[in-house]
């Protein structure tokens, strides 16, 4: 009686149900909530005998009838989707003698109530324990969690010693209160339960503390005297700085709390540390936005199936790495902090392998939550969706509506990463196949078709419908949307905008669009270009070969040009002699010539020159306005204000470019000419200039050559233009009658701090020269020739005295 009494309160918690089974009535949105409690085994039953059986049921109400048993306890139920029938079982795979048997059409559903809680092997939660059970699963401990009513259970301690019984320890405290720390305990995993409030937002990571580094302060601000939940509220409202994670001191000396608010993970600092003083530390990190998708379990690890390795990376950007893998199912990954910040892409769970190894290290296990929305409103400018219950595969009898809806002027890009919904008939679209139905505003159904990687759709508005059949089943689709900015569209609406692909990020290669803008009859177009960073084209032309924006004053690619813009500009305006402009935009092929592209704003006015009020608050003439600060119009309008242009009008606009392009064209062959002319005009000069030194070396060679007279012949000033002629260190010997000759030469050098004095040189006497007479001189040339150092040399030479023979 007890027991039924606390499942009871535990239901009014979740459901209103009465004691009939008949009279209980759920809502949809009620249903679904309980998949996130069962865990699913596909074309499998259990070889139990049922304890309950209900006919003609949905899988949701079948999930609710498990929660609401009130004759007994259901801990498993399996689904006949053929004959929508629902069996429930007192049993569960826990049990004695309790297997899986294989059948077709049923799948069956184990309770998991370990999903409400987070795992922390290797701690415990010391005092405050409030009930202890022996002998039972982590399972069914976590199930008593939940229902006890006695006391607010806010986890609970595992004890699995070596050589005894394990222990269930229920308790009344947790780290995420404040009042206790969890420490660590090597025979015992502390599971704590989901939490509210602001520590919801955090993962504990158990005892540690940041470590401290040389270079910077780890901390950037410290409170004392606050909850653990309140430290968590701290940082997540503190702007000075990015919090990204805090350390929670239970009771230090003074025995008051402490929150040290950070900056830091602990992939930033090499990891935690234990203050071996006070080891009441507990270090929590944010759960930023991918990581909401994942179940962390700290200290955890997936041995040997490892698919893919990523490092240098956050935890979050890793969580980001598994849901967009393309090439296999990422189901999880382990996250080492030290040495490298190293992510480990995995498409296995702990299920899968039979449950985590605990490790030694910072090594940390995250494994994505099963995707439960089956359809919904999706506004934001990006975002994801996919088949219910991925990455696991989807059930069957599923109808899930999803409605996507951007600002105005923009398409949606549809990307999928993954897309199997079984074998497919041949028939698009059949009701026996399961399928994805996309609905473009004001277009006809279509479905998307096996192995699809991306669909655009036509307007800003788009609904999908996925159905599955009864018999069979598959993996599902992931799927993620962005908002990008139409391209090839006639625009009617005033006032409106329009830009280059992906703005404001960089265009990609290739692109060719064009804008049609047409203005009711009377009235013009204003275009104001608020952000404009295009290639930049060499002497200031704009070559239509290269990226660029080319604008006609008409609706037709023969209208007049009005300009052709390209490289980087301010805000500029363009306004339209009549009611209709056409804007074309183009790139090359060469990606590195990517820019971030353009943003254009415009109204239709009179030709006179007004604008509505309405129009003068969305655009200010004349004045650029920053990408980052417009927010677009007061009022949000999601009507469908383009439609595509024709593949005709597509295929003339860029023919005319090309025929227009000819002027730009003859540009650049006079260009190239000019260049031309110019080297051939240097290379001439040079050419010239090397043969008149040519010409004027050897003519002074051939008089050097002639020099082999006898020295006494020689005049005095012919010896003095001899000294001239050579450098300071060539020698003359004379032969002749002159019994000593004394000369005295100083030398300056290029570098006037340098002076060289010969001395005297006694000469043979004129008999001695007669008997043994010596060759004629020679001026011995320098291994140079004649250049700027050696001519430099010669006129610093100075004789200060005249020899006399």
């Amino acid at each position: 009686m007890d027991e039924i009494n606390l499942r009871q309160k535990f239901l009014l918690i979740l459901i209103i149900v009465t004691v009939s089974r008949n009279a209980i009535s759920y809502s949809e949105d009620v249903a679904q909530s309980f998949r996130g409690l069962f865990t699913r085994h596909s074309n499998k039953r259990l070889s139990s005998i049922q304890a309950d059986f209900v006919s003609n049921v949905s899988l949701d109400v079948c999930t609710g009838e498990c929660v609401a048993a009130a004759r007994f306890q259901c801990k498993s139920f399996s689904y006949d989707s053929i004959r929508r029938s629902c069996f429930l079982y007192a049993v569960n795979l826990n049990d004695p003698d309790v297997r899986l048997v294989d059948v077709e059409g049923r799948d069956h559903y184990e309770t998991s109530y370990l999903k409400q809680f987070a795992r922390l092997p290797s701690h415990e939660v010391r005092l405050m324990t409030s009930q202890s059970i022996s002998s039972i699963s982590p399972e069914e401990c976590a199930r008593r969690c939940i229902l006890e009513t006695r006391f607010k259970c806010r986890g609970f301690n595992y004890e699995h010693v070596v050589g005894q019984p394990v222990r269930c320890l229920l308790v009344e405290s947790s780290p995420a209160t404040g009042s206790q720390a969890a420490m660590t305990n090597e025979a015992t995993d502390f599971y704590q339960k989901e939490t509210e409030g602001a520590i919801s937002s955090f993962i504990n990571y158990g005892m540690g503390m940041l470590r401290p580094t040389i270079t910077s302060e780890v901390y950037q601000r410290s409170v004392r005297g606050v909850t653990a939940d309140g430290c968590a509220q701290r940082c997540l409202d503190e702007t000075t700085f990015d919090c990204l994670s805090f350390d929670y001191v239970h009771e230090d000396d003074n025995r008051q709390n402490i929150c040290h608010l950070s900056q830091y993970i602990a992939a930033n600092v090499q990891g935690l540390v234990v203050d071996s003083v006070n080891p009441r530390h507990n270090h929590f990190e944010r759960i930023e936005r991918f990581l909401n998708y994942f179940y962390a379990t700290p200290y955890a690890v997936i041995q040997g199936n490892n698919m893919k390795t990523f490092t240098k990376v956050t935890p979050n950007r890793c969580a980001r790495l598994c849901m967009e893998e393309d090439a296999f199912v990422c189901r999880s990954f382990d996250y080492t902090v030290v040495p490298e910040a190293t992510c480990l892409l995995s498409s296995k769970t702990s299920r899968d392998v039979g449950g985590l190894d605990t490790a030694s290290g910072h090594v940390h296990h995250f494994e994505m939550k099963p995707l439960l929305d089956c359809g919904g409103n999706l506004t934001e400018p990006e975002g994801g969706f996919a088949s219910p219950n991925w990455p696991r595969n989807y059930a069957h009898h599923e109808n899930c509506v999803w409605n996507i809806t951007t600002s105005r002027n923009k398409v949606i890009e549809l990307r999928f990463t993954h897309f199997d919904l079984g074998l497919q008939s041949s028939d698009e679209c059949s009701d026996e196949d399961d399928r994805l139905v996309v609905t473009d505003s004001g277009y006809r159904p279509y479905c998307v078709k096996p192995n699809t990687k991306t669909v655009t759709t036509k307007t800003n508005s788009v609904r999908l419908q996925f159905l599955s059949n009864a018999e069979v089943d598959a993996q599902g689709f992931r799927a993620f949307y962005r908002a990008e900015w139409t391209c090839n569209m006639l625009l009617k609406e005033s006032p409106g905008e329009f830009a280059s692909p992906k703005w404001p990020e960089n265009y990609p290669s290739g692109s060719r669009c064009t804008w049609r803008i047409t203005a009711p009859e009377g009235q013009r177009v204003h275009i104001v270009f608020t952000s404009f960073a295009l290639e930049h084209h060499a002497l200031g032309h704009c070559n239509e070969k290269l990226d660029h924006v080319r604008i006609l004053d008409g609706g037709t690619v023969g209208s007049s040009l009005i300009g052709l813009y390209c490289g980087s500009r301010p805000s500029f305006a363009v306004v339209s002699s009549g009611q209709d402009v056409l804007v074309q935009f183009s790139s090359d092929n060469d990606p590195q010539a990517s820019r971030p592209g353009f943003h254009a704003k415009f109204v239709f006015e009179a030709m006179n020159g007004s604008i509505s009020d309405k129009d003068s608050r969305f655009i200010n003439i004349g004045e650029g306005v920053e990408a980052s600060k417009w927010q677009g119009t007061e009022e949000e309008d999601t009507r469908v204000v383009g439609s595509l242009l024709s593949s005709e009008d597509l295929l003339s606009a860029r023919d005319e470019s090309t025929s227009n392009g000819f002027r730009s064209a003859m540009w650049a062959v006079v260009t190239c000419l000019l260049l031309l002319v110019g080297a051939l005009a240097v290379a001439l000069f040079l050419v010239i200039r090397h043969y008149r030194r040519k010409i004027n070396g050897e003519m002074e060679k051939s008089v050097d050559e002639d020099d082999s007279y006898p020295m006494e012949s020689m005049p005095l000033q012919s010896i003095e233009s001899s000294f001239r002629k050579n450098q300071f260190n060539n020698r003359v010997d004379l032969t002749g009658g002159a019994e000593a000759v004394a000369a005295s030469c100083t030398v300056t050098s290029r570098n006037e701090d340098v002076a060289t004095t010969f001395e005297e040189e006694k000469l043979p006497s004129a008999s001695t020269a007669l008997m043994h007479p010596r060759p004629p001189p020679r001026l011995h040339r320098p291994q140079s020739s004649y250049g700027k150092y050696h001519e430099d040399n010669v006129k610093n030479i100075n004789i200060e005295d005249k020899t006399q023979v």
